[in-house]
């Protein structure tokens, strides 16, 4: 799969950050550290960053020590010498920030062969949901008034799976720091009423698949298949290259992934490639957590 910036790397994914009191700054290769001040001291953490060489990691510490860090958590993108990290100091941690496994679409396949990756079972849904009458609308940079009503169909969805929803006001912060590179598309049933919808941030080629949800109505219906297949088809006619679907079940976390099984099986439908990151990497600088982290045996 094309090797893209993530968004966590992206200028505007700093300043979503930065309204939730985080600030970032870039090492002089072009790294993005993410830092949290907390008693005069910061807490670091690197999100899917393009794979590190010895020269990256030198220069992530020497920031660090220049805003000082007592932390610093990595979560490496695919490609990374994880070896690079052990030689340096990095333990492994088993507490991911961000999602450990994906799903990829390439979005530069034609849409025959976008459509022939579709399971049978995921073609006949989305015709359903077509002879159901569902209609998909596109919304780029969507007005406030719109994504506060989305809004209550992610959280409908949310407490009905027992997942955590961030909160309205990070909803909205998320899609104005993105700009015109964020979406929403949603899914109307045959009497005009909105079935579900999912918000879209977008950045150098990738198109992420940030929040979604459905109404208890739509869950009834095959609505679902009918707004990713058009959403794919959409993005992919805007001129994206990959669609990130964020997050499936990793048997290497179960911990935070055991409640993904039903969505990731309804991801697998659509024929994209898994993508398996390395596990976080946790460095201590500040003596009290070194310390600390030679009675456990990862990091946190």
């Amino acid at each position: 799969m094309k090797n893209l910036t993530d968004i966590r790397q992206s200028d505007n994914w700093g300043k979503y950050l930065s309204t939730l009191g985080f600030y970032h700054k870039r090492t002089p290769g072009g790294v993005m550290m993410v830092f949290k001040k907390i008693l005069g001291v910061s807490l670091v953490k690197i999100q899917r960053p393009r794979p590190l060489t010895t020269q990256d990691i030198k220069e992530i510490e020497d920031l660090g020590k220049q805003e000082k860090a007592a932390l610093i958590k990595i979560e490496p993108n695919i490609g990374q010498d994880q070896s690079l990290l052990t030689e340096a100091g990095y333990i492994t941690s088993m507490t991911p920030l961000a999602v450990p496994t994906t799903i990829y679409i390439d979005l530069e396949k034609s849409e025959e062969d976008l459509w022939n990756s579709i399971s049978h079972s995921g073609r006949y849904s989305i015709h359903r949901a077509e002879r159901e009458g569902v209609q998909i609308k596109f919304y780029e940079n969507p007005p406030e008034e719109s994504l506060t009503k989305f809004h209550e169909v992610f959280k409908e969805t949310s407490e009905k799976k027992s997942f955590y929803m961030i909160p309205l006001r990070e909803t909205l912060s998320r899609a104005k720091s993105f700009g015109r590179e964020s979406f929403v598309v949603a899914a109307y049933d045959r009497e005009g009423k909105l079935a579900g919808a999912k918000l879209y941030l977008a950045h150098n080629g990738l198109v992420l698949y940030s929040l979604g949800g459905t109404t208890e109505l739509a869950r009834k219906t095959k609505a679902g298949y009918e707004l990713l297949w058009r959403s794919i088809l959409y993005f992919k006619g805007l001129g994206y290259k990959v669609m990130d679907l964020e997050g499936k079940n990793d048997k290497r976390f179960p911990f935070f992934t055991s409640r993904w099984e039903g969505f990731s099986h309804f991801k697998e439908k659509f024929g994209g490639e898994e993508v398996r990151f390395p596990v976080p990497y946790t460095k201590f600088t500040n003596p009290i957590l070194q310390f600390m982290s030679k009675l456990i045996p990862v990091g946190f």
